[in-house]
């Protein structure tokens, strides 16, 4: 049998020191890579001139196409050069010495998705991400440790070990979804699919800790709008397209009146955002970027 081989997927947006730690960390792997890719998504900050002096990344250099358009790219481009598993990641992420070793030592499912357990790097004993299932949470790390696997939870692209053979079948992440709700869409289309998804507690992955994305203040709250947009393609994907679309329309529906009905400063700016995504999803319309957001747009101009 051919001996398995591992290419790291790392894409990055102008957080050069972030970006510095994270490549120290997969160098550090007491199970060797054999290439690391790093998207760089046109950052600004020094990242190109930093990275060119470095001989042993793999660099692909783009527009900035959001984490959706950064995974697509890299995960292509790793796939096509033939490694059996593409380890993926953001460039604000830091892996333990040993966390590539202990996904690939894990239980043997043939091709799927494993993940890293995503530790907040401010607070060691509580996940980056919260999980609440109907049966059980995972809010601490002690939530999760001594379990082998966990079926169904995973934070993509957080560490996340995704097999060529799951590529095959299901393709890239979609670039149009641009950020907030890609990484759902590619799990929940890979576990359509019946590929097993599950989070390997004994490698660990440091992040920083989720934050309450309704609560973003403006201007940066835009980026919920990509968040509710891209939630008609997880629903149709776990539902079917019918019934998928529906549940989106019903959801998006009731939250788009909440956030008229809420407490917060700019509460007319997110009722605005949220109807129009829901609007453009349920229109198809997945072509609009940060610039051309319409309700950006209009605080911008109210704002100057």
């Amino acid at each position: 049998m051919s001996k398995e081989t591992v290419a790291a997927v790392l894409v990055t947006y102008n957080r050069l020191a972030d970006l510095k730690k994270c490549v120290d960390t997969l160098r550090e792997q007491t199970r060797p890579l054999e290439a690391i890719f790093v998207i760089n998504n046109g950052s600004t900050d020094g990242t190109e001139e930093w990275l060119a002096t470095q001989p042993d990344l793999r660099v692909t250099t783009q527009a900035n196409l959001g984490g959706a358009g950064g995974f697509a790219t890299g995960l292509d481009t790793a796939y096509r050069a033939g490694y059996t598993w593409l380890w993926c990641m953001d460039d604000d992420c830091l892996a333990a010495p040993d966390a590539l070793a202990n996904l690939l030592n894990s239980p043997n499912l043939g091709p799927c998705i494993k993940n890293s357990m995503s530790v907040s790097v401010n607070s060691r004993d509580e996940l980056a991400f919260f999980v609440d299932r109907p049966n059980q949470s995972y809010r601490k790390v002690s939530d999760m440790e001594g379990l082998d696997l966990i079926y169904g939870v995973a934070s993509f692209f957080n560490g996340t070990l995704v097999h060529s053979g799951v590529v095959e079948a299901i393709g890239v992440p979609d670039k149009n979804l641009f950020i907030w709700g890609d990484e759902v869409e590619y799990m929940t289309r890979a576990q359509k699919m019946g590929f097993p998804v599950v989070t390997v507690p004994s490698s660990v992955f440091y992040h920083p800790a989720s934050f309450d994305r309704d609560g973003i203040p403006w201007p940066a709250a835009w980026k919920q709008y990509y968040a509710v947009r891209n939630q008609r393609r997880v629903l149709q994907n776990q539902f079917g397209n019918t019934l998928g679309r529906v549940l989106f329309a019903s959801w998006a529906t009731k939250a788009t009146f909440q956030q008229a009905m809420s407490k917060r400063q700019n509460r007319f700016y997110n009722f605005l955002l949220y109807g129009e995504a829901t609007l453009d999803s349920l229109t198809n319309n997945f072509r609009k970027r940060p610039d051309t957001i319409k309700t950006l747009q209009l605080y911008k101009r109210n704002h100057k």
